[in-house]
């Protein structure tokens, strides 16, 4: 008698958490529920270790680094989205710069979610450590979580960016036969999979706060200052030569809703509806097309669930 058919892969990551959402690229990459245990557990030590040294503004840095890799998400997929329009208008200089970008920030958005990088390290990374770390702990096979070769992915993109970007070629350069050519970001590829990986450790954060009692707090108010701070170093950018610091009217009521509401560590799958009201709703010139819009909304969405 043939037994009961099998849930896998849908029953690998998904059975650990309370908050529904889907990993099944991720349990699929590791190929077995014993394999997802093992990496839930091993990541959930590490998370719990560097917990034990938390204070509540510890909590509330670390709230605002599950919301900038949130964020990251979202601009990963619409970078990735931009460079699918660019590719098909012939514009490659913009395809390879956007394609570039949308894995930057897709591989960004695990890196704020690493348990052993500093705030400083993840705030002010440089291009090359961000791959390096991120090819480190994550992709390339050989039992990580993602099978992408991420680092020669990057090499590639980088590579084609800067050639078409500084050295503009009158006809194309690189032969067709080259793998480099080929190097290009596929929204149902690197993108999702990366963002899911994002997901899975916002989730392992929550767990792991809940057990260590960690979950929330708020901001010391002697601390105040030190934490718009950090808030802006994440989230903001100055000008070098004028009196400009640019900060977005949302990340500037989420850092009101911080200090006066206190600090939540949530994850992505939960969290992802309220960033969806904030997310290119200014309806003026630098807003994309709503069917943009609304494809890096569903994009974003698919990934998680």
């Amino acid at each position: 008698m043939a037994g009961a058919p099998t849930e896998w892969p849908r029953a690998g990551f998904e059975s650990f958490f309370d908050y529904r959402s889907s990993f099944i690229h991720l349990n699929i990459n590791l190929g077995s529920a014993a394999a997802c245990r093992r990496y839930h557990d091993d990541w959930i030590g590490r998370y719990r270790a560097a917990m034990a040294d938390w204070d509540n503004f510890e909590i509330a840095a670390w709230s605002v680094r599950l919301r900038q890799s949130l964020k990251l998400a979202y601009s990963a997929t619409y970078f990735a989205l931009a460079s699918e329009e660019a590719r098909g208008i012939g514009s490659l200089a913009a395809a390879y710069y956007l394609a570039y970008y949308s894995a930057l920030h897709a591989m960004w958005s695990v890196l704020f979610l690493h348990p052993e990088q500093g705030h400083d390290a993840v705030a002010d990374i440089t291009h090359s450590k961000l791959k390096n770390v991120f090819h480190s702990a994550f992709a390339g096979g050989n039992g990580r979580i993602l099978r992408y070769d991420a680092s020669a992915l990057v090499d590639d993109l980088r590579f084609l960016r800067e050639y078409y970007s500084y050295r503009m070629p009158l006809n194309s350069p690189v032969p067709e036969e080259d793998e480099s050519r080929r190097a290009h970001i596929h929204l149902g590829g690197l993108v999702k999979q990366t963002l899911q990986v994002s997901n899975l450790h916002s989730h392992l954060i929550r767990k792991a706060a809940e057990r260590c009692k960690v979950q929330g707090a708020k901001v010391p108010a002697e601390r105040l200052s030190e934490f718009c701070e950090l808030f802006f170093r994440i989230n903001g950018k100055a000008h070098p030569s004028r009196d400009i610091k640019a900060l977005d009217p949302a990340d500037l009521q989420a850092r009101r809703e911080y200090i006066e509401q206190g600090c939540d560590l949530m994850p992505h799958s939960v969290a992802c509806d309220h960033m969806l009201d904030d997310f290119m709703t200014y309806a003026d010139e630098t807003r994309p097309s709503k069917e943009i819009v609304d494809r890096v909304r569903s994009l974003v969405f698919g990934a998680f669930f």
